[in-house]
């Protein structure tokens, strides 16, 4: 991913660490912002890993990172190890939390940004996208957001 998140460490959902510009290589990367508290991102996570777990099944390059909204670093892992998807996750604290928030205008949650490998913003509600298309043809959508990069 060029230098667009180069130096971040991430989080497995072992909560063992991987470097960003590693995991994400290569990749379609979808940026969620969302919290354990929050109930709409209660109702939309299942339906993103169920997106998601059918795009790895069928070998896409696709990753979620998530950028938890939630209030401790307990409160994270708990949510995270337990209710998401095999993706990755902005460590509890790392500013850069604060930084694309700004970056990629989150005022409310539950957010999912698709960026290109420059670090652009190419889908503006990929959330709307999955709860609208991604159980009936995740495979297109895919499709869809991986021109979007190529763009």
């Amino acid at each position: 991913m060029s230098e667009f998140m180069k130096g971040v460490m991430l989080l497995k959902q072992d909560l063992t660490e991987v470097p960003a510009e590693e995991a994400l290589k290569g990749k379609v990367v979808a940026l969620y912002f969302s919290a354990g508290w929050c109930p709409p991102c209660k109702q939309f996570t299942p339906k993103l890993v169920r997106f998601y777990h059918h795009l790895k099944k069928a070998g896409k390059p696709i990753e979620v990172v998530f950028f938890s909204r939630d209030r401790s670093k307990a409160d994270l892992e708990e949510n995270f190890t337990e209710k998401h998807g095999d993706w990755l996750c902005v460590k509890y604290g790392d500013d850069i939390l604060t930084r694309y928030q700004s970056k990629f205008e989150i005022k409310t949650i539950p957010v999912l940004r698709v960026i290109n490998a420059a670090g652009k913003m190419v889908v503006v509600d990929g959330k709307s996208e999955v709860v609208d298309k991604g159980k009936a043809d995740p495979q297109g959508l895919f499709a869809a957001w991986e021109a979007a990069c190529n763009k």
